[in-house]
C-alpha cells in the first residue's frame, strides 16, 4: 500500500513539472524586448523587456553633459529603421512610446554642441540665431554677435556706449564711433568653446537751453570732460539780446561763449536781456542832437519879442547897432556830424569787443 502511494506521488511530480516547464517557456518564448542605441556610441546601448498588453514609455534626455565646455544635443531618432527628425530643445526629456506587440529596435542621433558666451551687454543676438534657442551651437558653425552700441539706462539722461571687443581675453579690438546703431562682430567658429566681452562707458545728456537765441554744445559726452558751450543771442533789428548768466550748474564763462564739466546729466540755461544801446547810440542820440542844432539855428534867426518898456527896446536896438552880428558857422553841421558818426563807430567797436553782438552783425551795421 505504501509503495502504491509514493509511486502516485512520483508520477504526479513528474506531470507537474512537465505542465509548468511548458507554461514558462510558453511565457518566455512569447516576450518582446527594445533595444536602445546611439550612433558613434555616445551613450552605452541597453534592453529592456516589452510586456504584451501595456504601453511602454520610452524616456531620452536632450541634452547631455560631454564636459565642461561642451554636450550632445537630440537631433534625431530611429525605430526600426525609419528615421524621424526632432524638434531641437536645450533642455526636458524626449519621450516615445514604443509598441509592445514585438521587439523594437531605436537608435538616438545627436550632435556635439559649443557655448559662446557674451558678457558686457544684455542688448545683443546671435547670427544665426541657436538651433536650440540658447547660446550653444552645433560643432562646426560660424556665429557672429550682432551689439546695440547704445543702451539707454536713464531716458534722456545716463546711457552706455559700446567702445570695443575681445574674444577669449586675448584680442581686443576697438568699435569705430561712426553713425551705425549696432556693430556685428566676424563670424567665430564654434569648434571648442568661446568668450567675447563688450567693453562700454557711461555717457551723460548736456542740455543747453535759451528761450532766445540757437544754443550750442548739448549732445552726449562721457564723464570727467570739459565740454564748451555757447549762444548766439541775436535780436530783433538794433535791438541785441546779451546773455547775462548761465543757470543751473557751475559753468565758466567769459561773454557768450562759456565750458562746463561733466560729472554727470547736466542742464544749463542762458539767460538772455534786451539791450538797447545800439538803438540809443545810433538813433536817440543822433535824434537829441540834431534836435538841439535846428533849435540852435532856429534860436539865432528868429529874435525873442520880450514884451519890454520903450527905453529897453531902444537899448536892446542899440545894442544891435553896436555889436557885430554873430553869424552861424557855415561848416558846423558838417562838423557836428562827423563828431556823432566817429561816437557811434567807437560805441559800436566797444559793443562788438565785448561780444555784445555778433560779427555778422557788427559787419552788417558797420556798413549801412
Amino acid at each position: 500500500m505504501k509503495l502504491l502511494i509514493i509511486f502516485g506521488l512520483v508520477l504526479f511530480g513528474i506531470f507537474f513539472t512537465s505542465v509548468y516547464n511548458d507554461l514558462a517557456y510558453g511565457q518566455f518564448s512569447n516576450t518582446s524586448t527594445l533595444k536602445v542605441s546611439f550612433e558613434n556610441n555616445l551613450l552605452p546601448s541597453y534592453e529592456v523587456p516589452l510586456i504584451s498588453g501595456q504601453i511602454f514609455t520610452l524616456s531620452q534626455n536632450h541634452s547631455w553633459v560631454q564636459d565642461e565646455t561642451s554636450r550632445y544635443n537630440l537631433e534625431s531618432y530611429t525605430l526600426d529603421g525609419e528615421k524621424v527628425k526632432l524638434s531641437r530643445t536645450a533642455r526636458g526629456d524626449f519621450t516615445l512610446s514604443v509598441p509592445t506587440d514585438s521587439s523594437h529596435s531605436v537608435v538616438f542621433s545627436a550632435v556635439p554642441q559649443y557655448a559662446l558666451s557674451v558678457d558686457g551687454t544684455n542688448d545683443f543676438s546671435f547670427l544665426p540665431s541657436s538651433p536650440t534657442n540658447d547660446n550653444w551651437f552645433d560643432s562646426g558653425t560660424e556665429v557672429s554677435v550682432n551689439v546695440q552700441k547704445t543702451t539707454e539706462i536713464e531716458n534722456n539722461k545716463v546711457r552706455q556706449e559700446i567702445t570695443g571687443w575681445s574674444l577669449d581675453n586675448v584680442e581686443f579690438w576697438e568699435i569705430e564711433n561712426d553713425a551705425s546703431t549696432s556693430f556685428t562682430t566676424p563670424p567665430i567658429m564654434l569648434n571648442e568653446y568661446h568668450q567675447v566681452d563688450f567693453f562700454a562707458e557711461y555717457q551723460y545728456k548736456l542740455n543747453v537751453i535759451s528761450d532766445n537765441g540757437e544754443t550750442t554744445g548739448s549732445g552726449w559726452y562721457e564723464q570727467g570732460i570739459t565740454v564748451p558751450i555757447g549762444i548766439e543771442s541775436g535780436g530783433d533789428g538794433l535791438v541785441l539780446n546779451s546773455l547775462s548768466e548761465w543757470e543751473g550748474a557751475d559753468v565758466t564763462y567769459d561773454g557768450n561763449t562759456a565750458q562746463v564739466f561733466i560729472d554727470g546729466p547736466v542742464t544749463v540755461s542762458a539767460k538772455v536781456e534786451k539791450n538797447y544801446s545800439l538803438v540809443i547810440g545810433m538813433i536817440v542820440i543822433p535824434i537829441l542832437v540834431i534836435g538841439a542844432v535846428g533849435f540852435r539855428k532856429f534860436k539865432n534867426r528868429v529874435p525873442v519879442v520880450e514884451e519890454k518898456p520903450v527905453e529897453r527896446i531902444v537899448e536892446k536896438v542899440i545894442e544891435r547897432v553896436e555889436a557885430p552880428e554873430k553869424k552861424y558857422e557855415d561848416g558846423y553841421d558838417k562838423k557836428l556830424s562827423d563828431y556823432l558818426s566817429e561816437q557811434i563807430k567807437s560805441k559800436l567797436q566797444e559793443m562788438h569787443n565785448s561780444k555784445i553782438i555778433s560779427d555778422s552783425k557788427y559787419s552788417k551795421i558797420n556798413n549801412f
